[in-house]
C-alpha cells in the first residue's frame, strides 16, 4: 500500500556518503558500521538519500534527533523541512529496498506527483539489515490552483 502522509520538520544526525554508483555500497556499509558504533542511546535510525551532486550519490546515514542535540564527532546534522511524502512498507531482505523506492516513484509518476529528489528510509537497526523498513519519497512543494 502507498499512502501519503505529512512530517514536520526532521533532524538527523550522523555520517555524510558521497561515492559514485560503484563504491555506495562498500562507503555506505562503514557509515553504518560508525554509527551504529556511536552507541547514542536511540533505535530510530534513518538514512536520507540526496540529490546527486556532481555525479556522486549522496546520503546522510545516522538517527533522528531533537534540534538542540548535541553533534558527535565525525557527524553533521542535517534540518529537513516539513513536507509531504510517498510512503510505502517493504518487508523482507534489505535488497528489496530499491524495489520498494521503485513502486513509490511508479505511483508517483502515474499519480502525476513531482518529486523533490530527497529519499527516507527508517528500519535499519544493528546487525539486522533485512525485516521492515518504512520507504518515503518527499514530494516537491506545489502551489494550490487558482480558481
Amino acid at each position: 500500500m502507498i499512502e501519503t502522509v505529512t512530517f514536520p520538520e526532521l533532524t538527523v544526525l550522523g555520517c555524510m556518503v558521497e561515492a559514485s554508483h560503484e563504491d555506495l555500497p562498500a562507503a555506505l556499509a562503514a557509515a553504518w558500521e560508525r554509527v551504529f558504533a556511536a552507541d547514542v542511546g536511540t533505535a530510530a535510525f534513518a538514512a536520507v538519500s540526496l540529490p546527486e551532486e556532481n555525479g556522486l550519490r549522496r546520503e546522510l546515514v545516522g538517527f533522528m534527533a531533537a534540534k538542540a542535540s548535541e553533534i558527535p564527532d565525525g557527524m553533521v546534522r542535517l534540518d529537513l523541512d516539513a513536507g509531504r511524502y510517498l510512503r510505502t512498507v517493504q518487508d523482507g531482505p534489505q535488497a528489496a529496498i530499491a524495489g520498494g523506492f521503485a513502486r513509490l516513484r511508479a505511483h508517483a509518476e502515474a499519480q502525476g506527483l513531482t518529486l523533490s529528489g530527497m529519499a527516507l528510509d527508517f528500519g535499519h537497526r544493528p546487525e539486522q539489515p533485512d525485516g521492515r523498513h518504512e520507504l518515503h519519497l518527499a514530494l516537491a512543494p506545489q502551489l494550490p490552483a487558482l480558481a
